[in-house]
């Protein structure tokens, strides 16, 4: 049986005026959230805090959905330059793995190097900060930080995004953002080594405008800044 009611109707007033508000309700707290004023710099805990809201990935733009990603091609593989760092640590393979998704964002940015500036998620339209409540590793999320280089005389932000993350394979990939110097993909990969332990293999396709940059600046950094997080998460079991 289907009941038509009349515009007229008390009940149909009513009933109109709810959704109306609630989808300028939802309206607004989608605008909110994904606009890049909505960043609360009271809990970004840096000494610069506006370096995160002002830097080159979120230049001439409004909303965190204006960002996308820049993977690697294969297509174009050529062009890129690769960089792999590999590690070992003396845990579980499933262990290792289950760390690397759900370590907390202050053990795994910590250091002298790298500093978390703020996360925004895509899938939940939200901003996440370095103290707040933290589910771990999903593919949608972008990821700000600062990087502190030649002793903290140059100050990078930088921001990458999970694109994926592959239990069966233990695979996470990040891609570099638009708007960014660089373009490309890192790809940590988890595998079993020899008496028990795990291998990480962190594998980096990166290319830029400036071919010596590429080959002659931006290596030796990143190595740096690679080796800071992966020891960051493997003084986390201890």
């Amino acid at each position: 049986m289907i009941f038509v009611f009349p515009i007229t109707s008390t009940y149909s007033k009513v009933y109109i005026a709810f959704l109306l508000i609630f989808f300028l309700f939802s309206d607004n707290l989608s605008y909110s959230q994904s606009n890049i004023d909505s960043v609360d710099l009271t809990k970004v805990l840096q000494k610069r805090k506006k370096k995160f809201i002002k830097n080159k990935y979120l230049k001439n733009i409004v909303s965190f959905n204006e960002l996308f990603p820049k993977c690697y091609n294969e297509k174009d593989s050529s062009k890129y330059t690769i960089q792999n760092d590999i590690y070992f640590i003396d845990e579980n393979i499933n262990t290792v793995w289950d760390q690397y998704k759900n370590i907390s964002l202050k053990e795994s940015y910590s250091g002298h190097l790298v500093k978390f500036g703020f996360l925004y998620s895509k899938p939940e339209n939200k901003l996440i900060y370095v103290n707040d409540e933290y589910s771990g590793l999903k593919e949608g999320q972008i990821i700000f930080i600062r990087l502190d280089l030649l002793k903290g005389i140059k100050k990078l932000v930088v921001a990458y995004e999970v694109a994926n993350v592959d239990d069966e394979n233990k695979i996470i990939q990040f891609c570099y953002m638009n708007n960014g110097v660089s373009e490309g993909s890192q790809k940590i990969m988890l595998s079993e080594a020899e008496n028990g332990q795990t291998k990480i293999t962190h594998r980096t396709f990166f290319k830029s405008d400036s071919k010596f940059r590429d080959k002659r600046i931006y290596p030796g950094f990143h190595r740096r800044v690679v080796s800071e997080l992966h020891h960051n998460l493997m003084n986390s079991f201890h």
